[in-house]
């Protein structure tokens, strides 16, 4: 997910150096020798060792822990951080007592808690990442809640022939209302406004319109 050119005297010395400055672990980093590196004969003909270090996602997961840790650390929360991955999307798990307060209001503190993991774990890495959090299954709940949401709006829709603007929402929870939208015909959704204030908008389509059950 990052690779690092380095250069030293020796292999080892331009491998220490990597390490040393990002903190890395054993696990958490992999090498390929470019250049052997050469002494010299009585210090002419010299030639420096060269390093492409490959920093592996067992660092990432180590560090997004440490850091959402780190952000309750002051707090009185018990809590469990477990982080997984799969391509380029980080998947971090959250349990204990008082998860609550960590997922707030209708989920505003994690969606928060996201966006900032988000942010920190990109300033590390060359490529984009994505972070998905959930706090004591929230999200499962929070999906069928937004299933329920879409589908009374879509039937207000339908007979009024009119359109519904719903309240502001997190990115992954407009996704779900446009997911559940595109099963119905006679309907449509799109979204409005600026983050994090950014809205789904359902109206009506003229002509045949279906509700499924």
């Amino acid at each position: 997910m990052k690779k690092i050119k380095s250069t030293a005297s020796t292999v080892e010395e331009a491998i220490e150096k990597v390490v040393k400055e990002y903190g890395l672990k054993e696990g958490e980093y992999e090498y390929e020798i470019v250049e052997k590196g050469f002494k010299g004969i009585l210090g002419f003909f010299s030639k420096e060792a060269v390093v492409i270090l490959t920093i592996k996602r067992e660092f990432y997961e180590r560090r997004i822990k440490e850091f959402l840790l780190g952000i309750v650390k002051n707090s009185d929360l018990d809590i469990g951080v477990n982080v997984t991955s799969k391509g380029r999307t980080f998947y971090v798990k959250i349990r204990g007592s008082g998860v609550g307060k960590l997922i707030g209001k209708h989920g505003k503190t994690l969606g928060a808690l996201q966006h900032i993991l988000t942010i920190f774990v990109n300033r590390i890495s060359d490529v984009k990442l994505n972070i998905i959090i959930d706090a004591g299954e929230y999200r499962e709940r929070r999906k069928r809640q937004l299933e329920f949401i879409a589908k009374s709006a879509i039937r207000q829709v339908m007979q009024s022939k009119g359109k519904v603007v719903l309240d502001p929402m997190f990115s992954f929870e407009r996704k779900i209302i446009h997911e559940v939208v595109k099963k119905y015909k006679g309907v449509r959704s799109y979204s409005i406004g600026i983050e994090p204030y950014r809205k789904v908008v359902i109206e009506y389509v003229k002509g045949r319109a279906r509700m499924k059950r």
